[in-house]
């Protein structure tokens, strides 16, 4: 019994790590957010205002307390009980009886149950970790379409103020008799256009930033006028492998799945035995006479053999595996496909920022001159900078899908899939 009190007396004492500061560190090695700083909202500025405002993030957070609390339940024993019985007539003493049992299957379990419970914290942390990643991601993803929605309200707007100059110069030589009806209306109507584009644009980019406001919890900000500079070189297959394999965040999670399921099985073969009881008596009856034993109370497994509870954690443990060996057939065809698409969209930003556009600033160069001499009107002038205009939309595009696919890119390094939360 002293060897019992002993034992039982460690376990109660039994101490759970915190775990929060683990997944905060984690998540600073991983996201890498900016300080949240005055001036202009950058990508990294946006996430660490998410990661410390957004009231969303911070209840994924409390599941960390959740899980830990959980590991204290698995880390703690069951109370004791404690039994009183008296009993009437008293003659000529008061018969009574006092009994204080324990689970034994509780206690022999003490410490898979620990080492489950521990397994199952490690998983919860990094699930928690996953989401954080996965609003940081979201984050970045729509702080890039908020840029990118912004710049091109300015160029709407002056593919805008050029339509709506040659509107204006149409109807007055309309009315001077220079043009026909049709090139008016032509004029006309690409002058309509081009307010429903601006008004679009607007639309877009309002919309956008009261999403990135929600994200970060806050709606003053102001954005940067461009696109950073494209950064100089990009990694090949073979780092982006070994990137890959120090941070997916999916296979380490999933190897532990596979670790907790495992432990499992163990602890579902005894759900036979039910509740086993061991307990000491104590009795005086009526004439005082008194009497001291022990006692043990044992199920009888009739009804309940424990196969329900073994083949569910036998078929949980298959479940766990498969999942990380798909995983892991997955993993590289991902990879591949997000640093193919970022290569594609980078291809196409340089080619729009060094052969597309130069060119189309060189045909507007080239149309002033003829202008100036004479040898174009107006119309063509203004042609010529509406395509201009059009080039610097689609090299913003580009632009827009490289960042977001360099955003996707690192997803897939850390091995966050995308998702609601």
């Amino acid at each position: 019994m002293k060897r019992l009190f002993v034992l039982l007396l460690l376990a109660g004492c039994a101490s759970v790590p915190a775990g929060l500061d683990e997944v905060q560190r984690d998540i600073a090695q991983r996201a890498k957010p900016a300080s949240a700083t005055d001036g202009e909202l950058t990508a990294d500025k946006a996430v660490a205002l998410a990661l410390a405002n957004n009231p969303r993030l911070q209840a994924t957070l409390a599941e960390v307390g959740v899980a830990r609390a959980e590991l204290m339940e698995a880390s703690t024993i069951a109370n004791p009980l404690l039994e009183v019985e008296v009993r009437w007539p008293r003659d000529p003493y008061r018969p009574y009886e006092l009994r204080i049992a324990q689970t034994l299957v509780d206690l022999i379990q003490l410490p898979r149950r620990r080492a489950l419970g521990r397994a199952a914290f490690e998983s919860a942390k990094l699930r928690v970790t996953s989401e954080v990643l996965r609003f940081a991601h979201e984050t970045r993803a729509q702080y890039y379409d908020v840029l990118a929605n912004g710049q091109q309200v300015a160029m709407s707007r002056m593919s805008f103020d050029a339509a709506q100059a040659a509107a204006e110069l149409a109807r007055k030589q309309h009315d001077a008799g220079n043009i026909t009806d049709l090139e008016l209306e032509n004029e006309q109507a690409q002058y309509e256009q081009a307010k429903l584009d601006l008004a679009r644009a607007q639309q877009q980019l309002l919309l956008g930033r009261e999403a990135l406001g929600r994200l970060i919890a806050s709606h003053d900000f102001t954005m940067p006028e461009a696109f950073a500079e494209l950064p100089g070189e990009e990694l090949t297959q073979t780092q982006l492998e070994q990137v890959a394999a120090a941070r997916r965040i999916d296979l380490d999670l999933a190897r532990r799945d596979v670790a907790l399921a495992k432990r499992r099985i163990p602890i579902a073969r005894l759900a036979a035995l039910g509740e086993i009881t061991a307990d000491v008596h104590y009795q005086r009856d009526a004439i005082g006479a008194k009497t001291v034993g022990p006692g043990i109370e044992i199920p009888i497994p009739l009804f309940n053999n424990g196969a329900a509870a073994r083949t569910r954690a036998e078929a949980e443990y298959v479940r766990a595996a498969q999942t990380l060996n798909a995983l892991l057939a997955e993993s590289s065809s991902r990879l591949r496909s997000a640093d193919a698409t970022l290569q594609e969209a980078r291809a196409r930003a340089v080619y729009y920022r060094d052969v597309l556009l130069p060119r189309r600033r060189r045909i507007v160069e080239l149309t002033k001159l003829e202008h100036n001499a004479m040898l174009v009107g107006v119309y063509q002038l203004l042609a010529a900078r509406q395509n201009e205009a059009q080039a610097m939309r689609d090299a913003l595009d580009a632009q827009r899908d490289y960042w977001t696919a360099r955003n996707d890119l690192d997803a897939a390094l850390n091995g966050i899939t995308e998702g609601a939360h």
